[in-house]
């Protein structure tokens, strides 16, 4: 069963004897392997080459002509059972070099159960040695790509699909309050040659983004999924239902892993492809000759034939996996007709805003209509479905604590209201705050309080007018 796959740029000066010097530092890097450096010169292979210890295989295809080069190679081990065989194929050819990535694993008795997939950690030699390339607009790295106020449309297009990358973009939008939901390092380098991170600044890059993709942005802390040109299904990870910023980061490696292994693998990364490529060249070389060698004619026209028919035994596996992800993409979503509420122009201002106002007015509806009616039936499997995120409550309660003495507006006073999301503007006879940036929520604050009560009541007309 294929557990991982994924394809990435690589620097422009790579060369196929980079590639193999960087696979001959993975394999012996590991303390799992019983090869040595004596046993395989790979760095001087010369077209094909292999060798077995034990339990172990190396195959080793490389290819070099005066526009290209390519390399191969192919690692199988049987352990406790279970038989790994990961492929790796290096291609350099202007302007770009790519790195093509493929790990299967297999049982060889039904009882044993396959290890829970994951990651190569040879992902990263092969970062480190090469160094990542350029992908469309951005540079495949383990770092994240922090954006600058002044790329929106940087952003816009990483939204749509019009970056030119081959990678996905998983994008991180800015909480309500500022910063992220998740850590966009942490997260970079876990995606580290699976997809561009791309993280937006702050809360009002997210709202001049909103203009440019017609809302159709992720915001408030939620992190994205975007396939370039269309290849594959957008997955949104909103904060509010994960615990933890580890288990958001979980959620979004896993899709993208399980994304990646289901898509279809570039054809010039592939063993067959390198193969091909090989006996082109031994048929050239012995036309050019006019050999009469007919076997050995033969045997690099069946070498071809071979490889040719491994494309499409590769071409038609992947075929049948993506017809098994219609199916379970099909079978999980409702025969009957779906429920779609378009809140455009408005957005949430808080996590969970629009959710809760149509849960609320759901909910005051119920008492209105005829009991054990259609409707009424209808309407409280909607609540009971749709469950509000309680961040209204929460902000309620928060301005309460915060203007209850309010006497003037002091730094604990303001770094509170700020991390609420009200913007504080302090140039007139009185302080005016602006929810979210938006003007239609501006209220007026005293520069200093007399009313005991004042604060108070100043909490509950913006918690009137605003929650």
């Amino acid at each position: 069963m294929l557990s991982f796959a994924t394809e990435f740029p690589v620097s422009a000066t790579a060369t196929s004897g980079k590639f193999l010097a960087a696979v001959r530092e993975w394999l012996l890097g590991s303390p799992h392997t019983v090869f040595k450096s004596s046993d395989f010169p790979l760095v001087d292979v010369q077209e094909e080459w292999s060798a077995k210890k034990s339990n172990e295989q190396i195959e080793v295809l490389r290819f070099d002509s005066t526009t290209s080069s390519a390399a191969a190679v192919r690692y199988t081990k049987i352990d406790d059972g279970l038989e790994w065989v990961s492929t790796v194929v290096f291609l350099q050819s202007s302007p770009a070099g790519w790195i093509g990535i493929r790990t299967s694993c297999e049982s060889q008795h039904p009882s044993v159960r396959l290890p829970a997939a994951r990651k190569p950690v040879f992902v990263r030699t092969f970062l480190n040695r090469l160094s990542g390339g350029l992908d469309g607009e951005l540079t495949a790295s383990a770092s994240a790509r922090i954006l600058a106020n002044s790329e929106v449309p940087l952003a816009a297009r990483c939204l749509t699909g019009q970056t030119g990358c081959r990678l996905p973009v998983v994008y991180v939008s800015a909480k309500f309050q500022g910063g992220h939901s998740v850590n966009p390092t942490s997260l970079a380098d876990a995606l580290a040659g699976m997809a561009h991170v791309v993280v937006e600044p702050n809360r009002p890059f997210s709202v001049r983004l909103m203009q440019e993709v017609k809302s159709e942005n992720i915001y408030g802390g939620a992190v994205g999924i975007y396939w370039p040109d269309g290849a594959g299904r957008r997955s949104f990870f909103p904060k509010q239902q994960f615990e933890s910023s580890a288990e958001l980061e979980h959620a979004v490696v896993d899709e993208v892993r399980l994304a990646l292994v289901n898509r279809r693998p570039l054809a010039r990364t592939t063993w067959a492809s390198v193969q091909e490529q090989i006996s082109r060249r031994k048929f050239a070389e012995l036309r050019a000759a006019g050999s009469t060698a007919v076997e050995e004619y033969v045997q690099n026209f069946d070498k071809e034939a071979k490889a040719k028919q491994q494309e499409l035994e590769d071409a038609e596996l992947e075929i049948s996996r993506l017809q098994a992800e219609i199916r379970r993409y099909q079978s999980q979503r409702p025969m009957q007709s779906g429920l779609s509420l378009q809140a455009a122009p408005e957005k949430d201002l808080f996590a969970g805003e629009i959710l809760g106002i149509v849960h609320d007015a759901l909910t005051d509806t119920i008492a209105r209509v005829t009991n054990d009616s259609r409707r009424q039936h209808v309407l409280k499997r909607l609540v009971a479905a749709n469950p509000p995120s309680g961040e209204a409550g929460a902000i309620r309660s928060r301005l309460k604590t915060l203007l209850r003495d309010y006497k003037s507006m002091d730094a604990k006073v303001k770094a509170g209201l700020q991390e609420i999301g009200f913007d504080i503007a302090d140039d007139g006879k009185h302080i005016k705050i602006i929810f979210q940036g938006d003007d239609r929520y501006m209220f007026a604050m005293p520069k200093s309080g007399s009313d005991v009560r004042g604060g108070l009541n100043l909490a509950g007309d913006i918690s009137r007018l605003l929650l």
